[in-house]
């Protein structure tokens, strides 16, 4: 659970966590192992880094406007919509126009990008089990709910 504000962490402790191989450092580092061994399975699909992403997102919300997707994706919408492009010549999305407002763009998968999602789903449980499997069971629980509380605290930090 999350400290009060009366709990915060002492300056020593800190300090600690900021070193190379402090905690913060560590998260980023995890992160961008990981990503870059997904983008690995994903090049046997086809996809690269930026196109898999956008079909992630895209089967949690399909038909989700672009400039929403964008948001999502934390990328601009230019750069969105020259990954929509190349995403549409391949045959993964169409772009369908918003019924209420035509200067909005939906994309949706089409049956091709639906058809291959099973196997990014597959990849993306063989990467976890080889990765976090590897973990204690009580170790893999721990560390998902203090990433849990982190993501909470910075998301209300960033809506504040």
């Amino acid at each position: 659970m999350a400290r009060e504000s009366s709990e915060l962490l002492l300056q020593e402790e800190l300090d600690s966590s900021f070193s190379p191989l402090g905690a913060g450092y560590l998260l980023a580092d995890v992160t961008r192992l990981m990503r870059a061994a997904f983008d690995e399975k994903m090049q046997e699909l086809g996809l690269t880094a930026s196109t898999w992403r956008v079909l992630v997102y895209l089967r949690r919300s399909d038909g989700i406007s672009q400039a929403d997707l964008a948001r999502l994706l934390d990328v601009s919408r230019a750069s969105l919509g020259q990954v929509i492009d190349r995403l549409e010549k391949s045959g993964h999305v169409v772009r369908v126009e918003h019924s209420a407002d035509r200067r909005v763009w939906c994309v949706h998968l089409t049956a091709k990008a639906q058809a291959m999602m099973p196997d990014v789903e597959i990849r993306a449980r063989d990467l976890h089990a080889h990765s976090f499997g590897k973990l204690d069971p009580k170790d893999y629980k721990q560390l998902s709910k203090i990433l849990s509380e982190l993501r909470a605290i910075l998301a209300n930090e960033s809506n504040s």
